[in-house]
């Protein structure tokens, strides 16, 4: 039995050797049994993909080598396919059959590539948008010069233009006006009266090549300009004085901008908007530092001509207009001096406009001079006009205004000494009868010989000659004031003055061609006891001065001495305008000058009476057109003057209307007040009035726009005095209702949040609101326990006819006072189509920001633009797109196109998965902030218009709808 394993051991080596003989007989390779590999590389590849070869498969995500590894025999034969290919891609195999010959494969080449798709959709421009037909982007292909009248661009009147204005070359390579400027952009259109028209220059406070200072010029058919703004701000507005034709004149007063031109809806209610102001040509007020050598300055500038070297208040300057050259004009970096186109048509066509356009020039010229504290205009005042139409049906007389009972308690004589009420104005007919025993000595502080009337310029007499050449058309203007004011009264003749006891300062400022701000000025000084061009003081200076003249324009020069005037002690009154409007009106819109609207014989708004932010009180203005009192005269107010129909003036007494009319009632209410508390101050004066306690409601109670703080009276003002000389003290500050805007223009928008406030610690709230309009609705959005917060504002058009509709939502307070919200909205058949001009639309990669397309839409027509972006792979955008009519590489910067899906502010991404992504549609307007941000936002254009080394704006002149 032992034997037995032995013979199984020989039994099995003898068959395994059997066996191995048997194999090498079938392959005489020396390579039988071994394994191979399968390998290559793999480009493009961008997800996962699954390789199949003889049940084999083989996952990777990765770009460059694969391999099969060991499974392989010699002999076998192969086939590489793909199993699943990446999401979006397409991948092809290359060399995918074959067989092992006693060798590992390597040539195995896996090519990947996209799968792409499109994103497409339309894009609408806001209504109403406009582009400059000459822009600085040389890819745009509409490039109309609008330099001239001659050249203007036609617009609708209720446009938004988005524009570039530059006042010489950029030097920029690439720029459309690299060398030569783009100066001025004419527009030409119709326009309604009370429209506004607004200018941003929207790179004011920009840096390196654009920087720039615009503006803004109305111009009739025959190139009189009838208004302008030429402020050294980055906002103008102007207000458009009637129906007719204009032309639109946007001027660089320096540097490059880009601008945004709105023209808003006219302003029938009477929403506050600016007035230009007159001035005269070639004259500018200067006020120097004292640090400046005046007759450096002098030698520098020969071609202006100085009223005098006193450094402490501001010089009058002449300047030769017709031979200045405006090289004297260069300033801001200007280094091409020569003569813009529009000023050469613009000298021929309407020379005044010229002066006064190089007369503005040379004020921002003088005011870029560290030395110069300011420049301005040396602007033209007017008699208040008196309005003689059917429109004006309005009167007043004294018992309205109590003056019998406070003559009761005072007819306006001091304890000692005299109340002198200052009138500058036209001068006075020095000996009316009226007036005898009235004046205290005064001056004729009119410059101009021409305009004087008299035969000198300014002297110790202010006799009125008359503001008229021609015979009988004088207006006596200041006698007329000056009578009510003060004339003699219970004399038994002529007419009674609102204050008996009080002195007439006259002091002659207007003459044939009104008066400027200079002669004004020195005028006023006179009066408060102040240093001036006289060269000497009153004896005793006025306790009041009125100013019953006025006009548009803001001058620094006068709200300085108006400050002065106060701080000496001088209650100062003025009229507040007799245009109907709610226009700034100066004087009367001074800080520290008492304004005065104007009410008729119903104690109502006379129906010329100026309104607005700046009325403060209200008083008998008349109105002439109507009798309702039945005397058989116009309710005018009567008042002395001059009949000059003999060779020789004679006294006389004639009614007249106007705000002029009412202001000199407040300042004869306020010289009976200083009779009864000679130390009246203008603080106590205007404390006073803000209390009511020198005035009687007219209407809506409280302040308001129209009435102030309401109509004076006479008797309460003077028991105030009273109460102040025994030592009363003014009450505390009232709570102060505030709208949010403060007024509502809708145009063609249905809906609109208005917010109410109180801006004081005095508490108050809203016991109920109004609107006097049936399109529109007022209801409560969020409100607190006062019912101060917001609310909506809802218009419904259905039924009305094509037209501009204005109405008033009135909110009533628990202090007793109203507050009155304006709104106006458009009804009209008005082509609202935009025009984006060149957009550049980007597709951004959304995970990396970069981005990879550029196009420009293809216009569809009637303000609607299509797009497509094609060969787009897989992955997330976003898309934006915008001008750049700058051509500073970048878009979506204020004053240029902007938008973006959904919008620019907050944008979305787009999946693109495996299909065309179609009707991402999205809005473009005009960025009008100053906040938005540019795109890129981070990272500068480079001059290739490249950002991260990816197309900006290429390409630069791109076909429509093409990559």
């Amino acid at each position: 039995m032992r034997d037995l394993p032995l013979y199984i051991s020989l039994y099995l080596l003898i068959l395994l050797t059997s066996c191995t003989g048997q194999t090498g007989e079938e392959s005489s390779s020396s390579n039988a049994g071994l394994r191979y590999t399968i390998s290559g590389t793999i480009t493009g590849l961008n997800g996962s993909l699954r390789l199949q070869t003889n049940n084999v498969t083989l996952t990777t995500r990765n770009n460059g080598s694969f391999s099969f590894q060991g499974n392989f025999i010699d002999g076998s034969n192969y086939n590489i396919t793909v199993a699943l290919q990446p999401t979006g891609q397409l991948c092809s195999v290359n060399n995918a059959i074959g067989s092992i010959n006693s060798a590992n494969v390597s040539n195995i080449t896996i090519t990947c590539i996209d799968y792409t798709f499109s994103i497409s959709g339309n894009i609408s421009s806001t209504v109403l948008t406009v582009v400059d037909s000459d822009i600085n982007d040389p890819g745009s292909q509409t490039n109309i010069s609008n330099n001239t009248a001659a050249s203007a661009q036609i617009i609708n009147n209720l446009s938004t233009v988005h524009g570039f204005a530059s006042l010489n070359g950029t030097n920029r390579t690439g720029d459309r006006f690299a060398q030569a400027g783009d100066p001025s952009d004419y527009y030409q259109l119709n326009l309604q009266q009370a429209q506004t028209i607004t200018l941003q220059a929207v790179d004011f406070s920009g840096t390196e090549t654009l920087q720039g200072d615009l503006d803004l010029f109305l111009m009739d058919a025959n190139s009189n300009i009838v208004a302008q703004d030429t402020a050294g701000t980055e906002f103008k507005s102007i207000t458009v004085p009637s129906d007719n034709f204009y032309y639109i004149l946007v001027a660089a007063a320096s540097g490059s901008s880009k601008y945004t031109l709105r023209l808003n809806s006219a302003n029938t209610a009477g929403l506050s908007s600016p007035q230009s102001a007159d001035f005269v040509p070639g004259e500018l007020m200067i006020k120097f530092r004292q640090n400046l050598s005046i007759n450096n300055f002098s030698n520098a500038n020969t071609h202006l001509t100085l009223s005098h070297h006193n450094r402490s208040r501001a010089s009058l300057a002449q300047m030769d207009t017709a031979n200045t050259s405006l090289k004297l004009f260069s300033h801001h970096n200007n280094t091409n001096n020569s003569t813009p186109e529009f000023l050469h048509e613009l000298k021929s066509l309407n020379f005044t406009s010229y002066e006064k356009i190089i007369t503005l020039r040379e004020i921002k010229r003088l005011n870029s001079q560290t030395d110069i504290e300011y420049a301005e205009p040396n602007y033209i005042y007017h008699a208040l006009r008196v309005p003689n139409d059917d429109f004006y049906n309005r009167q007043w007389n004294y018992p309205a205004i109590n003056l019998p009972q406070a003559w009761d308690i005072t007819t306006g004589t001091p304890p000692s000494g005299n109340v002198i009420v200052a009138i500058v104005d036209t001068g006075v007919f020095l000996n009316h009868s009226d007036l005898t025993g009235k004046l205290t000595p005064g001056y004729d502080f009119i410059s101009n010989i021409t305009n004087a009337n008299d035969g000198d310029g300014r002297d110790s007499n202010p006799d009125d000659p008359g503001d008229n050449t021609q015979a009988g058309k004088s207006s006596w203007h200041g006698t007329h004031v000056a009578g009510i004011v003060a004339a003699n009264t219970n004399n038994r003749t002529g007419v009674a003055g609102v204050s008996w006891g009080a002195k007439i300062m006259p002091l002659r400022v207007l003459g044939t061609q009104g008066g400027n701000s200079s002669d004004i000025i020195e005028a006023i000084r006179y009066a408060s006891g102040l240093s001036n061009r006289s060269n000497r003081l009153p004896a005793q200076k006025a306790d009041i001065i009125n100013l019953s003249l006025g006009g548009p324009g803001f001058s620094q020069s006068m709200q300085n001495t108006f400050n002065a005037a106060r701080a000496a002690g001088v209650i100062v009154i003025a009229a507040a305008g007799n245009d109907n409007s709610s226009t700034l009106f100066y004087p009367a819109s001074y800080d520290g000058v008492t304004s005065v609207s104007a009410t008729d014989f119903l104690n109502e708004k006379a129906p010329y009476s100026n309104f607005g932010s700046r009325i403060d009180i209200a008083a008998p203005g008349g109105n002439q057109r109507v009798d309702l009192n039945n005397d058989s005269n116009g309710d005018g107010i009567l008042s002395t003057l001059v009949n000059e129909t003999s060779a020789s003036r004679s006294s006389a007494f004639v009614f007249y209307q106007g705000t002029s009319m009412a202001s000199p009632h407040v300042a004869g209410v306020a010289a009976l007040m200083r009779a009864v508390y000679p130390t009246l101050t203008p603080d106590e004066f205007d404390n006073a009035l803000r209390n009511g306690k020198l005035t009687n409601e007219a209407g809506d109670a409280g302040r308001d726009d129209i009435y102030g703080y309401g109509v004076i009276d006479a008797l309460k003002a003077v028991q105030e005095a009273q109460r102040l000389s025994n030592g009363g003290t003014p009450p505390t500050t009232p709570a102060i209702i505030v709208a949010t805007p403060s007024s509502l223009v809708l145009n063609l928008q249905n809906t609109a949040q208005l917010n109410i406030s109180n801006q004081s610690s005095t508490p108050a709230s809203i016991t109920g609101f109004s609107d006097n309009a049936s399109w529109l609705t007022v209801t409560e959005n969020t409100v607190d326990a006062n019912k101060l917060g917001s609310y909506n504002i809802t218009i419904n058009r259905n039924g009305l006819n094509n037209a501009i509709y204005n109405g008033t939502i009135t909110f009533n307070l628990s202090t007793g006072e109203v507050l009155s919200v304006q709104v106006s909205m458009l009804v009209g058949n008005i082509s609202t189509n935009g025009d984006i001009g060149l957009v550049y639309l980007l597709l951004i990669d959304s995970a990396s920001g970069n981005v990879i397309n550029s196009i420009s839409p293809a216009s569809l027509g009637n303000g609607n633009y299509s797009y497509i972006f094609n060969s787009v792979p897989n992955g997330s955008y976003q898309i934006i797109g915008g001008s750049d009519i700058d051509n500073d590489q970048l878009i979506c910067q204020p004053g240029e196109n902007c938008g973006g899906f959904p919008v620019v502010s907050a944008l979305q991404d787009i999946p693109v998965s495996g299909a065309d992504v179609t009707r991402i549609d999205f809005n473009i307007d005009i960025v009008s902030s100053v906040t938005s941000v540019s795109i890129p936002s981070q990272n500068k254009a480079t001059s290739n218009k490249t950002v991260n080394n990816t197309p900006l704006k290429q390409p630069a002149k791109p076909p429509a709808n093409n990559n």
